[in-house]
């Protein structure tokens, strides 16, 4: 009951959101849209934050719903990427909106914002796919004639979306796995701290992360595995109490959000460099821990561009009919390290 009456709520909150900027026409019933790449297609992101947009030939009104979240510093790059994608297809007739769908990436949420997003008439929507459950509400968007592109997490099972962008979540677990046994010597005891079980991106770095270790690393025995929702304050209780119930913990590796809070959990127990600390994303607040010393590794997946990219190819397919060189265009993931970080920190012309 008290779930049902939360998600009314949340619609009520997105149809408010989405209604402030008012429900206008769209040509989406006469345009006819260009078959998809094939869903399971993959190739590296060749214009990473370089795509352009084509022209709007019939000048047009397309307009973009951009659905997200705000729960932790990971969407304020993205956010950025929206808005720059907003600024460069404003003269394009085209509006991006950016639209806080709730506090979770499952389709309880995401899908309830797609709905309102098609009564709202747009023409296009970015959003992501946290579980198979969202599949039905991107083939109801696509049967309305609403072109869908997904980002950062995508769905193991074919959906109706023209295409994706973001990292290959698996491979980044192994990379993950890989760093961490090198940092521990190959042997010792390690947790993982994950955002949702329930988020097929998180499961996979998980997946690949233990994957890794135990097709090669015998001596490495993962202790604990815990989710965190992606919080930093849950994350730093979690790392506290694992260094706390087990003493020769070799290391901790975080597959989502909320990374610094258990680096700081490390740092604030005395542990820096006795625990290793394996993360993701480049944030201010992780590459400063990096710095630090107290991140050894630390991955990242393009995020702004996870905003900027995905906006652009979007409209292009609309207005213009471009299709994607594949389903899933994989942007570059390149890891940091204390003695490698200055070269990725702000600034720096070495990247």
């Amino acid at each position: 009951m008290k779930r049902n009456i939360l998600l009314i709520h949340l619609l009520f909150v997105i149809l408010l959101l989405t209604g402030a900027c008012g429900g206008s026409s769209s040509n989406r019933s006469s345009r006819k849209l260009p078959q998809p790449p094939p869903y399971f297609s993959e190739a590296r992101e060749e214009e990473q934050g370089t795509v352009m947009p084509v022209k709007n030939p019939k000048n047009e009104k397309i307009r973009i719903a951009y659905l997200a979240m705000e729960t932790n510093p990971w969407w304020t790059p993205v956010k950025e990427g929206v808005m720059e994608a907003k600024e460069i297809l404003k003269d394009n007739n085209t509006e991006v909106n950016w639209i806080v769908a709730g506090d979770r990436h499952t389709a309880d949420v995401f899908g309830v914002a797609i709905e309102a997003a098609i009564a709202q008439n747009y023409d296009g929507i970015a959003c992501l796919a946290g579980d198979e459950g969202m599949i039905p509400f991107i083939q109801k968007a696509v049967d309305a004639k609403i072109a869908v592109a997904t980002y950062n997490s995508e769905t193991n099972k074919e959906s109706a979306r023209v295409f994706f962008i973001g990292a290959d979540n698996y491979k980044q677990g192994r990379e993950c796995g890989e760093k961490m046994a090198q940092l521990i010597g190959k042997k010792g005891k390690v947790a993982i701290i994950t955002g949702f079980f329930a988020v097929e991106a998180h499961e996979l770095r998980r997946k690949g992360f233990k994957d890794v270790i135990g097709e090669k690393y015998p001596d490495i025995k993962v202790v604990g595995e815990v989710e965190n929702t992606d919080l930093a304050d849950i994350a730093y209780t979690q790392a506290m109490d694992f260094m706390n119930s087990i003493p020769d913990l070799s290391g901790i590796y975080i597959t989502a959000s909320g990374q610094f809070g258990a680096a700081n959990a490390v740092k604030n127990n005395g542990k820096k460099g006795t625990v290793k600390v394996v993360c993701h994303d480049f944030l201010p607040e992780t590459m400063g821990l990096v710095k630090e010393g107290v991140i050894q590794g630390l991955i990242d997946q393009s995020t702004k561009l996870q905003g900027r990219d995905v906006v652009i190819r979007l409209y292009n397919y609309i207005a213009g009919g471009v299709i994607p060189p594949a389903g899933k265009l994989l942007l570059d993931t390149p890891i940091a390290t204390p003695e490698n970080i200055d070269q990725y920190m702000p600034g720096s012309d070495k990247k």
